[in-house]
């Protein structure tokens, strides 16, 4: 294996991506295509795929893979949070964190990006009428099929069960509390930024890898699970 391919790999492993403005020397070496191909080739064996998306060069780890990919302790850290909160607050925080995805990125093709902003009061207003929607129309013991949407349904049970909250808190029994804490993982994956007005906007490298995650039809995951309660008394 080439040295170009480790060192981009190295500087890869870093920061998870190489920007050709932040170092034009080693952008030389992206534009190879041997070291591309071997870069590939690492990628088949170590479960990750390298995307380019104009002046950047992105490592997304595929979801067999065993080395990049977050657990529950990652999960934990990144919200500063301790070992009392319950397993079902981790699982609201991912339903909340794909409902923001779905937010913005709910459009088709180039034109996925819907939206440039969202303050946290907009968020708990929609995310609070989505769970309301969700056990309006719950499914009874005749419509299911499996646990599913059995368990969306007891999450959105769980968030219209918290209190407001304070702005800035933190606890999980807040709903400031939980869009405080994704905030938090949003901030230490770089997807999300808050500004000083109170703006939730998505930043360049969600919107680089966004069109990444739909054309591998991602894209039904996360539309499954959003409307998946919405229809499930039609069934």
């Amino acid at each position: 294996m080439m040295n170009k391919t480790l060192k981009l790999f190295h500087e890869l492993m870093k920061k998870g991506w190489i920007d050709r403005n932040e170092n034009s020397l080693l952008w030389n070496d992206v534009e190879d295509i041997e070291v591309r191909d071997e870069l590939d080739q690492m990628g088949e064996e170590l479960g990750f795929e390298v995307l380019q998306a104009q002046d950047r060069l992105y490592m997304v780890p595929t979801q067999d893979n065993d080395l990049f990919l977050k657990n529950n302790v990652d999960y934990r850290s990144d919200i500063k949070a301790s070992s009392e909160i319950r397993n079902r607050d981790l699982y609201l925080l991912n339903y909340l964190a794909v409902y923001i995805l779905y937010l913005f990125f709910k459009g088709e093709g180039n034109d996925a990006l819907v939206r440039d902003f969202i303050t946290k009061e907009e968020l708990i207003k929609e995310f609070t009428q989505h769970c309301q929607s969700v056990t309006r129309e719950g499914v009874d013991d005749e419509d299911k099929t499996d646990d599913y949407s059995e368990n969306f349904h007891m999450l959105a049970q769980d968030w219209l069960s918290k209190k407001e909250g304070d702005s800035i808190s933190r606890k999980t029994e807040d709903r400031y509390g939980i869009v405080n804490r994704i905030l938090l993982k949003f901030k230490a994956d770089e997807l999300f930024s808050l500004d000083e007005g109170g703006k939730i906007t998505p930043t360049r490298k969600t919107k680089d890898l966004m069109p990444y995650v739909l054309r591998k039809d991602r894209v039904q995951m996360i539309n499954n699970w959003i409307e998946e309660e919405k229809h499930a008394s039609d069934k």
